[in-house]
């Protein structure tokens, strides 16, 4: 089983991403300008593809720290 801090901290990751982007969606009837597009270019349509990364990166580090928890566990217990 993952690490359950890091895997929650993974969903938050996501979720306050979704969260921004549904904001930035209501936005768009107030202002609808090249700085906009400029700033979601810029800014925001590089976030998907980071938190992706951020997050498969997460659960890799979830999966190594179970897995030392239990290596460690293993040879704490007597022979």
């Amino acid at each position: 089983m993952a690490d359950a801090k890091v895997v929650a901290g993974a969903t938050r990751l996501k979720q306050t991403v979704r969260i921004l982007n549904d904001h930035w969606l209501l936005t768009e009837d107030a202002w609808s300008d090249v700085v906009r597009r400029r700033f979601e270019e810029a800014h925001l349509a590089p976030l998907a593809p980071a938190v992706d990364a951020a997050v498969a990166g997460m659960q890799k580090l979830a999966d190594v720290l179970d897995k030392v928890r239990r290596d460690c566990s293993d040879r704490s217990e007597p022979s």
